[in-house]
């Protein structure tokens, strides 16, 4: 197993570490910022396959759509609602792609 020092920095479990504190405070906060914090551990996720070289253009469009309508749950729960519809679409749009 690594030292403490390097599983510290270690890009897969900052990842681990962010998805299990936000399962915890997801017990307490506003039903929306569950999904708000799944979809930021995704982007957090295409961050690491983009240090892999697993990421294709169209995720890339994915992450950038992410971080420009994340923020919508602060103060247009419809619009975050109608971007997680979106993101929801270009992915399995992603998906037909492969098939």
């Amino acid at each position: 197993m690594k030292n403490t020092e390097s599983l510290l920095k270690d890009e897969h479990f900052k990842l681990l570490s962010f998805l299990i504190t936000s399962a915890r405070g997801c017990v307490n906060e506003p039903v929306l910022y569950g999904p708000l914090r799944l979809v930021d551990a995704a982007a957090r996720l295409i961050d690491i396959m983009k240090k892999e070289g697993k990421v294709t253009p169209e995720i890339e469009e994915l992450q950038k759509l992410i971080e420009e309508k994340k923020d919508l749950v602060m103060y247009d729960e419809e619009g975050f609602i109608n971007f997680l519809d979106e993101l929801s679409k270009r992915l399995g749009e992603i998906i037909k792609k492969v098939d």
